[in-house]
């Protein structure tokens, strides 16, 4: 949901010391159940390439979204896209599960966020279009021992699932 339809899109593991100055904004999601929680931070820049890739991303291609009310719209709801898709994904294994409205913090505050105690955190590196890129960070934070199948799926089988409101 952060890639055009039909393109080539990368997504890699990266050093967790490796900071890009120029992102100083994150999106923060969560998906919860009683036995763990995932925090999910996007983070991004406000920079003209970013503007342009959401502008197209929304149907508006040639444009940028100059107004910052749009942009911080257009990169929270790109931002619940990945979420809902992780929620989805999760309900499979675990049926009493939920995930948070997306929430724009300063990048600091990833720093902390060992102060939940995560058993596992990663940060990754997405090339999202031409000269696009950008950091994510995944905590888990498990409340009891999580074991389940993981298949990964080939970028075909996703379906478009753009725009539908799930309701639980």
């Amino acid at each position: 949901s952060l890639a055009q339809p039909g393109t080539d899109f990368a997504i890699s593991p990266t050093d967790d010391k490796v900071v890009n100055d120029n992102e100083r904004e994150v999106v923060m999601l969560t998906v919860s159940s009683y036995l763990f929680r995932v925090l999910l931070f996007i983070h991004f820049d406000r920079n003209p390439a970013l503007r342009s890739h959401l502008a197209a991303l929304d149907g508006h291609p040639g444009e940028t979204l100059l107004d910052e009310d749009r942009f911080t719209d257009a990169m929270m709801e790109r931002g619940n896209l990945c979420c809902g898709a992780l929620n989805r994904d999760l309900a499979h294994f675990f049926p009493h599960i939920g995930m948070s409205t997306p929430c724009i913090l300063k990048r600091s505050s990833v720093e902390h966020v060992a102060a939940v105690n995560p058993a596992f955190t990663r940060r990754y590196r997405a090339e999202v279009g031409a000269g696009v890129a950008m950091h994510f960070t995944l905590a888990l934070c498990a409340f009891a021992d999580l074991d389940f199948p993981f298949e990964p799926r080939a970028a075909e089988e996703v379906e478009d699932t753009a725009g539908e409101l799930e309701m639980f």
